[in-house]
């Protein structure tokens, strides 16, 4: 957890606020997208994180790809805002609830290697298509919003 998170829980203990978030999808040549396994709550995800102090969205989600994973983002594209309350709202394990109001983004333009961040999750690699129903209902959404964008050329807003 980042000092902000963790400032804003020692005021308000596990009660739920809002927070913006970004969520990305990374895929591969073979058309394989990046997960990783959660050690908090033993998950398949995709590579996500919370808004920080001082930052951009767009730093945010760089950040958070090399914190996860150890890749660089290039090219990055926004392909959808996901805000409905029942598929962003989470109850973390130790108690801790959020809303997240989080931007999605996707990327097929990266560098580096491949590696798990062992602080936060377990395993990070490049999966089938296979792993979109293992995921949770709002990452799993991440797949409507590109699916969308495809078809349209538009920033799914939902």
């Amino acid at each position: 957890m980042k000092d902000y998170i963790k400032n804003i829980r020692q005021k308000i203990g596990s009660q739920k606020f809002i927070h913006p978030a970004a969520r990305i999808i990374v895929e591969n040549k073979k058309g394989e997208y990046v997960s990783i396994l959660r050690k908090d709550n033993g998950q398949i995800g995709l590579p996500a994180g919370a808004f920080e102090e001082e930052e951009t969205i767009e730093t945010c989600i760089r950040r958070e790809v090399l914190e996860e994973t150890g890749l660089r983002i290039g090219r990055l594209e926004m392909i959808g805002l996901s805000t409905l309350p029942a598929r962003e709202s989470v109850r973390y394990p130790n108690g801790d609830q959020i809303q997240y109001f989080t931007v999605e983004f996707y990327s097929n333009d990266y560098s580096g290697d491949l590696q798990a961040d062992l602080e936060e999750s377990k395993d990070a690699a490049f999966r089938s298509e296979k792993i979109i129903q293992q995921l949770p209902l709002n990452e799993q959404h991440t797949f409507n919003s590109l699916a969308y964008f495809r078809s349209t050329g538009k920033v799914h807003l939902d």
